[in-house]
């Protein structure tokens, strides 16, 4: 049994994609209402950092591939080991850091009960996650739940921006010819692999449809530097006279920027993708595309919004079968 007197100093490592980083994020509340003032820091990617680094509740940011600790073993031993962690829930399972939690001494080591390597965590939760019978935060919070029933499965999310972020972002954008209070819906339009995407012909159909029905609306693009291809490609298919309400930032912003994008916005369209679950942790109105497949399914990864509309493919795999007009009929309700 885990004595919550005891603890004191807690790590949660969730070293992979964005998205499943913010799904993660609800356990912080909950570790906190489970113990008290204990300091809590927080172990992912350093490329996750600029989103989460003044977290509230995250007393500390520890990115896993700085440059200073990045490819060596005993460097994130030795960085993991000085910290005198009491408790670890490491949500991501992965043998090097079940190792390095073991090896460092961490009393409560909380993890799957299901890798050969499960032997190094002492606190083990049984549930196989490729089922994806439940929503990926609920299997998060249940590493906690399974050992403090007391807490409800709350999905709580605690982003701030100062005035400086804010600041910072508007000068930017108003160098794109766009404003925060204008009303603009965004389409990210890729996934960076992480699921089946929408095709591009589909949201050049969309962006000119959703443009000829709300004339005082925006279009914002937004992708990564490596999908600017991908979109020149949807604009390149929009109606000549829609041109000046394209905006595209591919590439353009930092995560702390496109959360600040995100939430001023009037409606957020995407594939199943990271950026989408800011907008669900935001609770931002949204339109989902999911394709029909179990680990990718919307069950495991529909995004945390209360205003959320998720729209599968008819045929199958297929998802250019999606229906057009269950997008536009979707956005209507928001717009």
């Amino acid at each position: 049994m885990i004595n919550k007197d005891e603890v004191k100093n807690i790590l949660i490592s969730r070293t992979d994609r964005l998205g499943d980083v913010i799904l993660s994020l609800p356990l912080i509340p909950a570790a906190k209402k489970i113990f008290g003032n204990a300091r809590l820091s927080f172990l992912g990617r350093e490329y996750v950092k600029e989103l989460i680094y003044d977290y509230d509740g995250i007393d500390e940011f520890i990115s896993i591939d700085s440059e200073d600790i990045s490819g060596s073993f005993s460097k994130k031993f030795n960085l993991i080991k000085n910290k005198n962690f009491d408790l670890v829930i490491n949500v991501k399972p992965e043998f090097d850091l079940a190792l390095m939690f073991y090896l460092s001494g961490i009393k409560y080591r909380i993890g799957t009960g299901y890798r050969w390597y499960s032997i190094l965590y002492n606190y083990k939760v049984y549930e196989h996650r490729k089922i994806s019978d439940k929503h990926e935060s609920d299997y998060n919070l249940n590493l906690l739940k399974n050992f403090f029933p007391d807490p409800e499965n709350e999905k709580i999310f605690n982003f701030r921006n100062s005035d400086e972020d804010k600041n910072r972002f508007r000068e930017k954008i108003s160098k794109e010819n766009l404003q925060p209070e204008e009303n603009y819906v965004i389409i990210h339009p890729g996934s960076s692999g992480s699921a089946r995407d929408l095709p591009a012909n589909k949201f050049s159909e969309i962006t000119n449809l959703l443009l000829e029905r709300y004339p005082y609306h925006k279009i914002v693009m937004t992708g990564l530097s490596n999908e600017r291809e991908l979109i020149a490609q949807i604009i390149k298919n929009i109606r000549k006279e829609f041109q000046n309400r394209i905006i595209d930032l591919s590439g353009k912003l930092d995560l702390r920027e496109l959360l600040i994008l995100i939430d001023n916005s009037k409606l957020f369209i995407s594939n199943s993708t990271g950026p989408i679950h800011i907008a669900g942790a935001l609770n931002k109105n949204i339109i989902g595309f999911y394709p029909n497949e179990e680990t990718m399914s919307s069950t495991r990864w529909k995004p945390l919004s209360e205003n959320c509309v998720i729209i599968n493919p008819s045929l199958n795999k297929n998802m250019e079968s999606i229906d057009t007009e269950k997008i536009l009929s979707a956005a209507e309700k928001y717009l």
